[in-house]
């Protein structure tokens, strides 16, 4: 039967996609046992190994079917891969700067900041808001923001801190 085929390949590619995934997250927020070598090693390579067999069986049987259900896995795959959560936060983020600079072109760029900052975190006192605001712009701001929600500390994190910080310079050039 094709089904069982079919199965085995998308959770080989599920297991290589949550594997992936895990290692994207910062270091706090990573779960114990996705740090052990032996998971790092080990779940990627049982999830390449159980898709390619599960997908290869499934191709033999019936063309149609197994490419079809490879086909459709492997784009939900690279779709899991280039959409983060991270690249989604920015866009959340910039899209509210933009809203707040369209509807009050005379405001302040800390003022545009400062709401930002109330806005996800409306328990931080004002001290600590204009704290995190004072000399920043929307680039800076948003990195910032990231690096607190997530926790990601950069000298633990650094290759994380790297792709972020060019994914944000990406999203919103310098204008």
């Amino acid at each position: 039967m094709v089904f069982w085929q079919i199965l085995a390949g998308i959770l080989g590619c599920f297991l290589l996609g949550w594997s992936i995934n895990l290692r994207r997250m910062s270091v706090a927020q990573r779960p114990r046992f996705s740090r052990q070598p032996s998971f790092r090693f080990s779940a990627p390579l049982l999830g390449g190994g159980l898709g390619l067999a599960g997908f290869g069986l499934a191709i033999q049987r019936s063309l149609l079917w197994g490419g079809l259900s490879c086909a459709i896995s492997f784009i939900l795959c690279w779709l899991l891969l280039k959409h983060d959560r991270y690249s989604a936060v920015i866009r959340i983020l910039y899209d509210d700067y933009l809203t707040l600079k369209k509807q009050n072109p005379q405001s302040k760029e800390f003022d545009r900041l400062f709401s930002i900052v109330k806005s996800r975190y409306p328990r931080w006192s004002e001290d600590r808001m204009m704290e995190i605001c004072a000399g920043k712009d929307i680039r800076q701001l948003v990195l910032l923001l990231l690096l607190i929600e997530y926790e990601i500390h950069p000298l633990n994190d650094m290759r994380l801190y790297e792709k972020l910080k060019a994914r944000v310079d990406e999203l919103y050039p310098q204008r």
